[in-house]
C-alpha cells in the first residue's frame, strides 16, 4: 500500500495535568534512615551509577540509531548514482524505466521523477508539495491506515536535471524510529528502575548499618550509666563492623581492669595506709607527751621512719602509674648482661651480711642481651627480683641471679631471660597472679615490712617493655623470670 508524501507539519498534542503527590508524615524510623550518612552515600553512589548507566545506554542509543541512518544516506547515495548512470545511458526514457522497476513492490524506498510542473512521471509516490531545492531533505509521512503525521519518517536526496526535472529517491526510516523509541523506552525503564532500586538499597544497606551501630551506641550508653561490663555485639562475620567491635571491646576491657585497678588501689591505700598513719599519729602524740615518755627521740625516729614508709609506698604507686601511662620514659638501647651485673654487685654485699649465697651467671651477652627500654625503670625491676628474693630466702639460703636467651618468639626475634631464683618459702601456685595486683599480700607475709608493690611494679615494667613476668616454682622457693625483646 502507497503511503502519501504531505506538506511538512506536525499535529500537537496536550499532556494532562499529574494527578497532585500526596504527602505524609514520615515514619520516625525512616526519617532517621534517610538522615543517615550510609543512606547519604548511597544516593550519592546511586546518582554516579545512574550517570553511569545514562551515558553508557546514550552511547547504545547513539551509535546505533547513527549507524542505522547512515546506512540509509549510503544507501540512497548509491541508488541515486546507479540511476544517474542510467540516465547518461538511456536518457529520460531510460531513467524513467529505471525509476519504475526500483519503486514497483518496494514500500520502504521511494522512487519518483517530475517534470518542472511538479507532474510525476514515474516512480511510486507523489511529488511532495513545497520541496523544490535539490538536494537532502527530511519529508513527513502520513500513515493510511491510522491517519497520523510522522515527521522526518523519510529521508531523501533530491537532484535536479535539465529541463526543469527532477528526480527523488528516499528511504522510509519508520524501522529506525520504532529502535530508537524503543531505546527510549528502555532507557527510561532502565532508569526508573535502577532509582527505585538504588533507593530501597540504599534504605536497606543504612538499615543494617544502623542496626549495627546501634549495638555500639547502647554498649556506650550502658557504660555511661556504670555498667562496665557491657560489651559491643559480635556477628562473627569477621567484617568491618565486628574488627571494630572487637577493638572496642578490648578497650572496654583495659578500662574495666583500669577501673578494678583504681578501685583496689584506692582500697588498698584506704586499709593498708591506715594503720602506719595512725602509728604515726599515736607516736607523735606520745612525743608531744615527753614527761612520759622516757626517750623522745626513738619516738621521733620511729615517726620518721613511717613517714619513709609511707613515701616509698607513694613513690612505688606513682612509678607504677608512670610505667602504665607510658608518659615521659625516655627509650634506648640497654644491655641487661651489663645492668644485671651492676644491680648483682649491689647485692651481693647484702647476700653475704644476711648469710645467703648469691650467684650470678650471664650466659646471654652482647647484641643477645640488648633491648630498647628505659634502664631506671628495668634496673628498678631487677632491684625489686633481687630485693624479694634476699627477703623470703632464710639464713643460710641461696639466691641465683642468671641472663639467658629464651631463643625465638612467635613472629620473629628473640627474648633474654632474666631469672632470680632462691630456695624461700615461695609462692602458692593459685596466689602467683593474685601477687601482681597492688597491695596484695600473702597472709603469712602480713606482720613483715613492705607495701605489696614490688611485683606490681616489676610486671608493669614488663609489659611496657613488651615483655612479661613469669612465676615459677623453683622446688623449694620461687622462680621470678623477665622476659623482654632482644632488639
Amino acid at each position: 500500500m502507497k503511503r502519501r508524501l504531505w506538506a511538512k507539519g506536525n499535529d500537537g498534542g496536550t499532556a494532562g495535568d499529574a494527578p497532585a503527590d500526596r504527602h505524609r508524615p514520615a515514619d520516625r524510623h525512616l526519617g532517621r534512615l534517610l538522615r543517615t550518612t550510609t543512606f547519604r552515600f548511597a544516593l550519592i553512589y546511586l546518582g554516579l551509577f545512574i550517570g553511569s548507566v545514562l551515558l553508557v545506554l546514550w552511547l547504545i542509543y547513539w551509535s546505533t540509531a547513527g549507524f542505522l541512518a547512515g546506512q540509509a544516506d549510503t544507501a540512497i547515495r548509491e541508488d541515486m548514482q546507479a540511476l544517474a548512470d542510467r540516465y547518461r545511458t538511456g536518457g529520460m526514457a531510460g531513467l524513467a524505466e529505471a525509476v519504475n522497476e526500483r519503486g514497483m513492490g518496494n514500500a520502504s524506498s521511494i522512487y519518483i521523477l517530475s517534470a518542472s510542473s511538479g507532474s510525476t512521471l514515474a516512480g511510486n509516490q507523489f511529488w511532495p508539495k513545497g520541496v523544490d531545492e535539490a538536494g537532502w531533505v527530511n519529508l513527513p509521512v502520513k500513515d493510511p491506515s491510522t491517519g497520523q503525521v510522522r515527521p522526518g519518517d523519510v529521508r531523501a536526496l533530491i537532484a535536479a536535471l535539465p529541463g526543469g526535472y527532477r528526480v527523488l529517491v528516499g528511504r522510509d526510516l519508520g524501522e529506525v524510529r520504532v529502535l530508537r523509541e524503543r531505546l527510549e523506552r528502555v532507557i527510561g525503564w532502565s532508569m526508573g528502575l535502577a532509582l527505585v532500586l538504588g533507593l530501597v538499597g540504599g534504605l536497606a544497606m543504612s538499615r543494617v548499618w544502623l542496626r549495627r551501630l546501634d549495638g555500639v551506641t547502647r554498649t556506650a550508653e550502658a557504660i555511661r550509666e556504670g555498667m562496665l561490663v557491657r560489651r559491643v555485639p559480635l556477628t562473627g562475620s569477621g567484617d568491618e563492623f565486628d574488627q571494630l567491635a572487637h577493638t572496642l571491646n578490648a578497650m572496654l576491657d583495659r578500662i574495666e581492669a583500669l577501673v578494678a585497678g583504681i578501685r583496689h588501689v584506692s582500697q588498698g591505700i584506704a586499709h593498708d595506709l591506715r594503720t602506719p598513719l595512725t602509728r604515726l599519729r599515736t607516736r607523735l602524740e606520745l612525743a608531744l607527751m615527753h614527761e612520759t615518755v622516757e626517750n623522745p627521740r626513738e619516738v621521733l625516729e620511729a615517726a620518721i621512719e613511717e613517714v619513709d614508709h609511707l613515701l616509698a609506698t607513694f613513690r612505688a604507686l606513682l612509678a607504677i602509674a608512670e610505667v602504665e601511662s607510658g608518659a615521659n620514659l625516655p627509650i634506648a638501647p640497654v644491655q641487661l648482661d651489663t645492668l644485671a651485673l651492676s644491680t648483682g654487685e649491689l647485692y651481693d654485699a647484702v647476700a653475704e651480711d644476711q648469710g645467703i649465697t648469691f650467684t650470678m651467671a650471664v650466659q646471654a651477652t652482647g647484641p643477645a642481651a640488648l633491648v630498647q627500654g628505659n634502664r631506671q625503670l628495668l634496673g628498678q625491676a631487677l632491684a625489686n627480683l633481687l630485693d624479694n628474693a634476699l627477703k623470703y630466702t632464710p639464713e643460710g639460703g641461696h639466691v641465683s641471679l642468671t641472663v639467658s636467651s629464651d631463643g625465638p618468639i612467635p613472629g620473629g626475634g628473640s627474648r633474654v631471660r632474666i631469672t632470680v631464683a632462691d630456695n624461700g618459702p615461695g609462692i602458692p601456685a593459685e596466689d602467683r597472679e593474685r601477687v601482681r595486683e597492688r597491695f596484695f599480700r600473702l597472709e603469712r607475709d602480713q606482720a613483715r615490712p613492705g607495701s605489696g608493690l614490688g611485683l606490681s611494679l616489676v610486671d608493669a615494667v614488663a609489659q611496657r617493655h613488651g615483655g612479661a613476668l613469669v612465676l615459677e616454682d623453683n622446688g623449694p622457693g620461687l622462680k621470678a623470670q623477665l622476659l623482654l625483646p632482644v632488639g
